[in-house]
């Protein structure tokens, strides 16, 4: 009875205590302007939440903000600078919805972020909770929808999309919020209750400036008369485009007198990437000391530019990722771009941002790939191509000029006066409400594009062509580099996905690739060992490389070798393939005597599916009795499925003139067991059986003396089955 009192108690005084708080919030919010901002990871996310406060500020200077973000991440750098208090609370990106130990940290962290957020909310007592994405901005949201669910927290709450695709948590919370506000008109239809089309917001600042103002605004001197290239990877750099620019310094190099590269690094301090430090090391170990001699006046870095409209101002090229917010502050600034998009985002909205800027004429692509680098796969450009781009673009002054035109059409403007139309309500700018919803048509996802390529492959009848199914030549090279990248990916799900990719869109540029996850042998872990892996390169991924090499269909020595390491993989599965790939190539291996070898080996193999596939495949390789002789030995193999095997492997050889037909073939095919020891009402073998019967007995034109024999014997043990 006293515990029941003591909780009872506890509630009381829990429901006073926020009962409290919650009118303390209401006289605050109602007295004066406080704002809570919330979002981050990237600059990405938080310059638009910093351009929006700017704009509120300008309107009622006697706001007050708070910052809620994530420590270590992008803002403690950036909203610092600026001057906006910060706090930080505890959350992480979300994995996904696969279950795994990642997915109960993130629950975990979450949940905790939550709690911070009650007291950060309850104390500050923001009129209006304004969120720009990222990780970092999940615990304020769900904490703010909460309070507000039970009647706590007078706020209005607020959700900035940049990307044409929401992320995931996005997608969910933005269902609840009052209102969200959207860069692109084709994400309406994922908002289309409560969604506004407003653009891009942009602080100020990066506006464009006269030349000989930036250059005096910067900590480097650029000289007189040479063309400017400014590449970065955002505010936490991208290891892509800081890796490839560094190996592109030596093509550039002896254009040196005409160009000044400027390249941000980034911010990205982790414990898998240190930006400033990777781009050192990589400098110092490719380019000679003499060779960086000749950087000075040439070249130069820093991690993040906090003046970056001064470096754009002065650029004469971009290049960069292709997130909203780049591609908005070269829209804003009239600057021709060169964009690599990062691959595998949520819905791919880095590559549909580069492709509207690019079928707008005011932007050039290129794709990272996806390499074999000292023994880890890594996505990678290569330092020659972007280097001959540049230099093409810079060469080519009409282009140039003509894409910084089509670069400010791409721009949605007045975009932070469209969000305080929003904000205060006040309709003082058309803010897009009462937009219609415009059809999304994004790029298939990996598992769309197997299904559709593997139909058609199915239906090829020897005549396969990707391009035909996907339509869109551009699409298909950028679902080849898609593929490409999952072969990096960790989970070996993602990476047996992209091996079957890279065969089905013909991408036989990565052959070398698959070669050689075919032939690596790293230990799988411990945990992975007792569930019954092998290598980290589990036998499914090795069993569908074989079968995309016979998808991609060429054929060279190396190929050959691997092949024949495959019919010894320790997964039979692997070894079944190789042998079916053995008879797809049996053009070229016709004759060889280790092939022939590794095929009559295979034939002992203790899996009979490797067995079976070892005796068609004999059928195309073999060249001499050897190959029917031992085909002819299976006539009594325990498994149907195996007879059933030599019998096509007989018809091939008798096709191929290999072995002529005769009475004493005839004889020996006679003795074949043509039943199934499972119930079947159809015998399969039977019909081969009898195939291959009726072929020898065209070729002997006529009956042979044996046949009544051989009739006879066969209906004797139809009736015994």
């Amino acid at each position: 009875m006293v515990t029941v009192f003591v909780i009872v108690g506890c509630c009381v005084a829990l429901a006073a205590l926020l009962a409290v708080m919650s009118a303390r919030w209401r006289r605050l919010a109602s007295r004066e302007s406080r704002v809570l901002l919330s979002g981050g990871g990237t600059g990405g996310h938080v310059n638009p939440a910093l351009a929006i406060a700017e704009e509120i500020g300008n309107r009622d200077p006697n706001t007050r903000f708070l910052y809620v973000g994530v420590r270590g991440k992008a803002e403690t750098v950036i909203v610092k600078r600026v001057g906006y208090p910060l706090v930080f609370v505890s959350t992480e990106g979300f994995p996904g919805f696969r279950p795994s130990l990642r997915s109960l940290r993130f629950f975990c962290r979450l949940s905790l972020g939550v709690l911070q957020s009650f007291f950060i909310l309850f104390r500050f007592a923001p009129k209006w909770v304004i969120a720009t994405g990222g990780y970092v901005s999940a615990p304020v949201i769900v904490a703010a929808l909460v309070l507000r669910a039970f009647r706590l927290a007078p706020t209005r709450v607020y959700l900035h999309e940049q990307n044409s695709i929401p992320g995931q948590l996005n997608a969910v919370l933005g269902r609840w919020v009052d209102r969200v506000l959207l860069t692109f008109p084709q994400t309406l239809s994922f908002f289309p209750k409560n969604g506004v089309v407003v653009g891009y917001p942009i602080r100020h600042s990066i506006s464009p400036k006269v030349r000989e103002e930036a250059l005096g605004n910067l900590s480097f001197t650029v000289p007189e008369g040479k063309r400017v290239v400014f590449a970065f990877g955002g505010s936490q750099g991208a290891r892509t485009i800081n890796r490839s620019l560094i190996d592109a310094l030596r093509y550039l190099l002896p254009h040196r007198e005409r160009l000044f590269i400027i390249h941000g690094t980034g911010l990205a301090r982790t414990r898998d990437y240190d930006a400033a430090k990777d781009t050192e090391d990589r400098l110092n170990a490719l380019l000679s000391e003499e060779e960086r001699g000749l950087l000075e006046g040439f070249y130069t870095r820093q991690d993040y530019f906090h003046n970056i409209a001064d470096v754009y101002s002065i650029s004469d090229l971009i290049v960069c990722r292709s997130g909203a917010g780049s591609l908005n502050e070269i829209s804003r600034m009239g600057k021709p771009a060169l964009l690599i998009p990062k691959a595998n985002l949520p819905g791919d909205h880095q590559v549909m941002n580069a492709r509207t800027m690019k079928h707008a004429g005011a932007a050039e692509m290129l794709f990272e790939d996806t390499v074999m680098e000292d023994g880890n796969l890594i996505e990678k450009l290569d330092g020659r191509v972007l280097a001959e781009k540049i230099l093409r673009l810079l060469n080519d002054s009409e282009r140039l000029e003509a894409m910084a035109v089509r670069t400010g059409h791409f721009l949605r403007r007045h975009a932070t006066q469209r969000i305080m139309s929003e904000l205060y309500g006040d309709l003082s700018y058309n803010n897009g409400a009462g937009s219609e919803s415009v059809p999304f048509k994004p790029l298939l996802g990996n598992q769309r594009v197997l299904q559709l390529l593997g139909r058609t492959y199915a239906g090829a009848d020897g005549k396969y062509d990707p391009l035909a199914a996907v339509g869109d030549e551009d699409d298909l090279v950028y679902y080849r580099h898609r593929a490409a990248a999952l072969l990096s990916n960790r989970a070996w799900q993602d990476r047996n996905l992209g091996v079957k990719l890279i065969g089905l869109t013909l991408y036989r540029e990565k052959i070398p690739t698959l070669l050689d996850m075919l032939a690596d042998r790293t230990p799988a872990s411990r945990m992975k060992r007792l569930f019954g892996g092998d290598y980290e390169q589990v036998g499914f991924i090795r069993r569908n490389i074989v079968q995309a090499l016979q998808v991609l269909d060429q054929f060279d020595p190396e190929i050959e070798r691997h092949l024949l390491q495959a019919m010894k993989d320790p997964y039979f599965e692997v070894r079944s393939q190789a042998c079916i790939a053995a008879a797809h190539f049996g053009k070229h291996l016709v004759g060889k005597e280790t092939w022939l070898d590794a095929l009559l080996e295979a034939l002992h193999d203790n899996c009979f599916e490797v067995v079976t596939e070892a005796a068609k495949a004999l059928g195309e390789v073999g060249v001499d009795h050897r190959a029917s002789d031992v085909l002819l030995r299976l006539r009594e193999s325990h498994y149907w499925q195996v007879r059933d095997a030599a019998l096509k492997g007989l018809k091939r050889l008798l096709d191929r003139g290999i072995v002529s037909p005769s009475v004493s073939l005839m004889s020996d095919m006679s003795s074949f067991i043509l039943t199934a020891t499972d119930f079947r009402p159809h015998f399969t073998i039977k019909e081969t059986y009898k195939t291959v019967r009726n072929c020898c007995n065209e070729r002997l034109a006529g009956p042979s003396p044996v046949s009544a024999e051989t009739s006879s014997k066969e209906a004797k043990r139809e009736r015994q089955s």
